[in-house]
């Protein structure tokens, strides 16, 4: 079959003329498939243009090379898009659901996470994915006829499952499920499944790509890992004294080309052996289609154990996590008491009724909301604006 944008895809793939539709219908007279304008209005979005200045490993301050959650992003949809089209799948949804799947992350990335979900325990807590879909749904305003996106039934599924199937769904997500059916229990599709790898490609790679920029890793530590072991002979048999920089600038490339080429060529085997012939097929099929070979999946986890080790909870790092939480700590029992300040600036709070069909707005998640809204940049100078605080993180 061909989609409107006259390419060829599998029978198993994301067809926009067959989308479950939104939420609020819309009567579309431009030339763009439904996929295409959701992958333009998440970009559009304010919450998009906010990643930039939100930590992905290194806190913002840092330094400008380290990656952002923009930068991250952007790295998941280009490797996003190059296996769906080996795949035949629909790239734009797929691009669609790759733009999205951060947008929920608070200042100071994982830290800012566990310090708002501490916060917030007694009130739902707090989650970055559960934070992505009410940004989409719920707090993005820029349209005069709906509240949030208004995205179509297929990106946020996509969104919804990026960890895979939901046994447990949050508040939130049970509202909205009841609105939007999603089928917790399935499947996503294909599309999906192709952007949730690609995030586990782009962090492994490009965490090694900044560390090593930091000086926290070197190449002597890493050359005996599997995968990179054999991309480091690889490159220095053929390139004579080649410096170390280069070395991991050559190493990074050529392990994202091993990983999204092990995925392609897993996947396909996959769908041949499931006899995956449609979409259907793909929710019901008794495991993830799109995924490592199972050795380069051990191999993975070795290279992903010595991250957490050796970078993730390195004390440089774990020192400015400390800090993102102290501030983010700070923050949210200062505006609890005194919410007030923030009110002001939200002249819709608790007025409208969301997407989901009702405001989930006590104060407290309110109060998250706002806080998760802040950049790294934008959390540091409210902190130094109430507590005088001058921090370096």
């Amino acid at each position: 079959m061909i989609n409107p944008d006259n390419r060829i895809l599998s029978n198993y793939a994301t067809f926009s003329q067959k989308t479950k539709g939104r939420m609020i219908f819309e009567n579309h007279i431009d030339e763009r498939t439904c996929f295409q304008r959701d992958r333009d209005r998440i970009l559009h979005s304010a919450a998009f243009r906010r990643l930039k200045h939100k930590t992905q490993v290194f806190l913002n301050e840092q330094g400008d090379y380290y990656r952002t959650r923009l930068t991250h992003t952007i790295e998941v949809s280009q490797i996003s898009r190059s296996i769906s089209f080996a795949l035949n799948l629909n790239e734009d949804l797929t691009e669609a659901i790759a733009l999205s799947h951060d947008l929920g992350h608070p200042p100071f990335g994982h830290a800012g996470e566990e310090i708002l979900n501490e916060k917030m325990i007694s009130y739902g807590g707090f989650d970055h994915n559960e934070q992505a879909l009410r940004i989409l749904c719920e707090l993005e305003k820029r349209y005069p006829n709906f509240i949030g996106l208004n995205l179509c039934w297929e990106t946020l599924d996509g969104i919804i499952k990026h960890n895979g199937i939901i046994d447990k769904p949050r508040q939130f997500l049970k509202i909205l499920d009841s609105k939007f059916q999603f089928d917790l229990n399935s499947n996503t599709s294909l599309e999906g499944q192709v952007a949730a790898i690609a995030d586990d490609i782009a962090y492994l790679t490009h965490d090694f790509d900044d560390g090593l920029n930091s000086g926290i890793l070197n190449i002597n530590q890493i050359k005996n890992l599997p995968i990179i072991d054999m991309i480091i002979k690889e490159i220095s048999n053929k390139f004579i004294n080649i410096t170390d920089q280069f070395l991991a600038h050559e190493m990074v490339r050529r392990l994202i080309s091993v990983l999204v080429q092990d995925t392609i060529n897993n996947s396909k085997l996959n769908i041949k052996n499931y006899n995956i012939q449609s979409v259907e097929n793909v929710k019901h099929c008794p495991k993830p289609i799109v995924c490592f070979s199972s050795k380069t999946l051990s191999n993975v986890s070795v290279i992903r154990d010595f991250l957490l080790n050796k970078l993730w909870h390195h004390p440089k790092v774990d020192k400015s996590k400390s800090l993102g939480k102290k501030v983010i700590s700070d923050l949210f029992d200062f505006f609890i008491k005194d919410p007030n300040i923030l009110i002001n600036e939200e002249k819709l709070y608790n007025n409208k009724k969301t997407m989901a069909g009702k405001s989930s707005k006590s104060l407290e998640r309110f109060v998250a909301d706002k806080i998760a809204s802040l950049t790294d940049r934008n959390a540091l100078e409210m902190h130094k604006k109430y507590f005088k605080s001058n921090y370096i993180l």
